[in-house]
């Protein structure tokens, strides 16, 4: 029998999206899980906190928190007083994948903070073939059961140490349910690829990234290991993360320039 952890769960679509409310549901099977997430969505919002008084109110299935996913991890831990055993980000309506895009998803963002405050953490991604960049998109509850499944799966043992144990979070993109057929769990690295279109019109400049138009082509150029080279494939993207940001080879911390 799994050993019951006490869960914090956040993300950054809001309290009442379908992909936190699949993962609760699913966690709650085994572990002791307290949803403390933003009341509104705070999509692209990194690690941002938010420097100002934070209201919050509890509801039936958690905190529903005026801030950013970073704000809910805070607020937990140093207003609620809940130290928990891990915190689970997610689960995410819409990948995060590549090193770019890393330091601006809020999902991301609050495993981020999770980790600086010592907390082991987990952030959730679902990836779909119908997935709109631009946002005309509305995922259903039912799609999130494989990337759910997969976060209980790995949490006791990544808790533990037992499974990639110098990761201080995780970061796990999963396919929605109608294209998980048994897929491989694949330990990634974020890939490095970054590709900007800017049009200039006259009213100013449209600047995009290309970086999701390839990704649902399924024509990239990332090298195997990468995260998003597997979930092309259809596999499951595990990419172990550690903070803090390390420095750069050669520097001389305390040494003059």
């Amino acid at each position: 029998m799994t050993e019951s952890l006490s869960v914090l769960l956040t993300n950054d679509d809001g309290i009442d999206a379908p992909g936190i409310r699949a993962l609760r549901d699913r966690l709650a099977d085994d572990h002791d899980v307290t949803v403390v997430a933003p009341a509104a969505e705070q999509s692209g919002t990194g690690q941002t906190r938010t420097f100002e008084t934070l209201d919050y109110e509890e509801r039936e299935d958690g905190y529903a928190v005026h801030g950013t996913p970073a704000d809910c991890v805070a607020v937990a831990v140093a207003a609620l007083d809940f130290t928990p055993d891990v915190v689970v980000s997610g689960c995410n309506d819409g990948p995060n994948l590549g090193a770019h895009i890393l330091a601006r998803s809020g999902t991301v963002g609050a495993a981020m903070e999770a980790s600086f405050l010592g907390l082991p953490a987990i952030a959730a991604s679902m990836y779909d073939w119908e997935f709109d960049p631009a946002g005309d998109w509305e995922p259903t509850y039912d799609q999130f059961h494989t990337a759910a499944d997969t976060v209980t799966d790995l949490l006791p043992e990544f808790v533990a140490g037992d499974v990639l144990p110098t990761a201080d979070y995780l970061s796990v993109n999963a396919p929605a349910t109608e294209y998980a057929d048994d897929p491989v769990k694949r330990v990634t690295r974020p890939t490095e690829e970054y590709e900007l279109q800017a049009t200039v019109t006259e009213n100013g400049v449209d600047v995009e990234d290309r970086f999701w138009h390839q990704f649902l082509d399924r024509d990239v150029p990332d090298p195997e290991g990468t995260d998003r080279h597997a979930c092309v494939d259809n596999e499951i993207s595990v990419t172990p993360l550690t903070v803090p940001h390390s420095v750069a080879d050669g520097a001389t911390p305390g040494g003059l320039l």
